[in-house]
């Protein structure tokens, strides 16, 4: 059974990988920047955002963690390796489980606003699962050309 049509980014699968690229890329950048900003501007943060170093730390780590899988998707977006297409799927479906532990967490909380930010970042998150899966089904269609392997 294959994907409704308004789901098959196929026939544009470059212009869709392109932006979820773009949209990556930006995610790593804005979280070691925000990083940046808090290690840099710490005097000037509340007393009790001062007193939380973990969550500072984890950012950090949740920045670097993004860069490389942001460049491990390009990588498999401009060379065509599936097998770095196949980590960043495994990092997604992970980011997803942990994403829907968080939204059950808000409404278990009944925070209405963090569950519908988790609502927002659940959708973005699936929209790219869902390219990255056809991008790499585009590349195991692909084919290189086959120069003097059998030639005569």
């Amino acid at each position: 059974m294959g994907l409704p049509p308004f789901l098959n980014f196929f026939n544009n699968i470059r212009t869709h990988a392109t932006f979820v690229g773009v949209m990556v890329s930006l995610d790593a950048a804005v979280t070691l920047l925000l990083s940046l900003a808090w290690s840099l501007e710490e005097d000037k943060l509340p007393d009790n955002i001062k007193q939380m170093t973990a969550l500072k730390e984890g950012i950090l780590v949740m920045g670097i963690v993004n860069s490389l899988f942001a460049l491990l998707y390009w990588i498999g977006y401009l060379k065509r390796q599936r097998w770095c297409l196949t980590v960043f799927i495994g990092f997604m479906a992970i980011a997803i489980t942990l994403q829907f532990i968080g939204l059950l967490g808000a409404m278990l909380q009944l925070n209405f606003v963090s569950a519908c930010v988790m609502l927002i970042v659940l959708a973005i998150n699936g929209y790219v699962l869902l390219v990255v899966l056809q991008l790499r089904k585009a590349n195991a269609e692909f084919t290189m050309p086959q120069q003097g392997v059998y030639g005569v």
